[in-house]
């Protein structure tokens, strides 16, 4: 069995394949204080909560956004199943055909979205992932990785605006009542919500537009994707992919053929 994990600025994502079979997938928050054995601990609970055996696992994958808890990661998982994690990273093989100009500098999980969705879709198209950045990566058709947008994530956004405006109190993400709000909390909500769709509707319509195609294909993934994509109203054929970061990873393992699943 395979354990893959990705390492995000607010969530640590992690799960197990037997096979291409996906035993279970949990979430734990990110954090620069855990120790290593604090993370062993934690990640162990999972296993045990889902009734699956440590011993089990005979391979391990790590992307990672968040380069300082890599090694306090890396050795929590080899404490747990006795084996050292291969890192996505430069010199990992991944089958994409990346043509930007520093590709050293793609996040690891921007790779791996990239890599599921090759799987998925068809090229041309667009992977777009609320996390705390949304990003927006292409791929054109002739399937290469050729070029991504970065803007700031739903709860980032709405974190500062809270944070920066002394009268706007910090409120749950959650979908809208009214479009024009009577209320600050109402007011806050559909400005986030309906904004952020605008956004993804705009942007869309222009990588269509610099492809000179009416409709792309979209696969969406993130945990604020299902509260935004509702209220877009882009005519792009989007397929939400809750587990696209840690379905690639699953991809860029085989490629590496490290071990037999």
């Amino acid at each position: 069995m395979l354990f893959a994990c990705d390492i995000g600025n607010t969530n640590i994502s992690f799960g197990v394949f037997d096979g291409d079979n996906m035993l279970f997938n949990s979430k734990i928050a990110t954090s620069y204080e855990k120790s290593i054995d604090e993370y062993a601990i934690l990640i162990s609970g999972v296993f045990a909560m889902y009734q699956v055996a440590l011993s089990s696992v005979d391979g391990a994958i790590i992307s990672s956004v968040v380069r300082p808890l890599n090694s306090t990661i890396s050795l929590a998982v080899e404490k747990m199943v006795h084996i050292k994690p291969l890192l996505v990273g430069p010199g990992v093989k991944n089958g994409l055909n990346i043509k930007t100009e520093i590709p050293s500098q793609l996040g690891a999980d921007i790779v791996a979205n990239a890599v599921a969705a090759t799987f998925i879709e068809t090229c041309p198209m667009v992977v777009l992932d609320f996390g705390t950045a949304t990003t927006f990566t292409a791929i054109n058709e002739n399937g290469e990785l050729c070029g991504v947008m970065i803007y700031p994530g739903v709860r980032s956004s709405l974190d500062a605006l809270s944070a920066h405006a002394a009268e706007l109190p910090r409120i749950s993400l959650d979908k809208p009542r009214v479009l024009l709000g009577k209320n600050t909390n109402d007011s806050m909500l559909s400005g986030i919500v309906y904004g952020n769709a605008s956004m993804v509707d705009g942007l869309l319509d222009r990588i269509a537009e610099e492809w000179g195609t009416k409709e792309l294909t979209v696969i969406a993934t993130g945990g604020l994707a299902d509260i935004i994509l509702p209220y877009s109203r882009s005519g792009h054929k989007i397929h939400v992919e809750p587990n696209l970061t840690l379905l690639g990873l699953k991809k860029v393992y085989d490629v590496n053929n490290r071990h037999k699943i």
